[in-house]
């Protein structure tokens, strides 16, 4: 008999009847993932986890029907997806903000490996950037987000932008 089509444990909701369905499926699901994931174990796990976690939330709100492994497999590869796609959109939001630079900033990185650089910098530079390029939001409106002046925030922009450039342009360590 398939795990799919094995009857769903009557007491799947409770913590010993939980731990039995976990351990008898777990591996199958964090298997599908590191295939899906490339083998990347640690975004495999996490999403595995969250695959977990919402069949958890489904036990606990009586939908004991959803304890099936294609239903994990099926929130697995839902929740990959999800990542994958905001990754695309922010690759892509990265290509548009630096083809069409702010016009005070003439400057535009020629490497593709903007994301990478962009991990690097302090969390006050990188909000800042975000918040600018990839979410659109004009200064004023940052400066209210993140607490400060307007003036403060472009100077703070500034800095982000100058520090981005220099570790693009391998001028820093990263």
């Amino acid at each position: 008999m398939d795990a799919n089509e094995a009857p769903i444990p009557a007491d799947v909701a409770s913590a010993s009847g939980f731990a039995a369905f976990y351990d008898a499926h777990a591996s199958v699901v964090f298997g599908y993932l590191m295939r899906l994931c490339g083998g990347d174990a640690r975004q495999a796990e996490e999403i595995a986890q969250q695959a977990w976690f919402e069949l958890v939330d489904q036990l606990a709100a009586g939908h004991l029907e959803r304890a099936r492994v294609a239903w994990l497999l099926t929130v697995a590869r839902s929740r990959y997806l999800d990542g994958w796609r905001r990754e695309r959109r922010v690759a892509r939001s990265l290509r548009v903000a630096w083809t069409n630079p702010d016009p005070v900033d003439p400057w535009e990185p020629e490497r593709t490996d903007v994301l990478e650089h962009l991990a690097g910098l302090d969390a006050d530079q990188r909000v800042v950037l975000v918040l600018r390029y990839l979410d659109g939001l004009a200064v004023p409106e940052i400066a209210e987000q993140i607490g400060r002046t307007t003036a403060a925030t472009y100077s703070l922009l500034a800095r982000a932008r100058r520090e981005l450039r220099a570790r693009l342009e391998g001028g820093r360590d990263v």
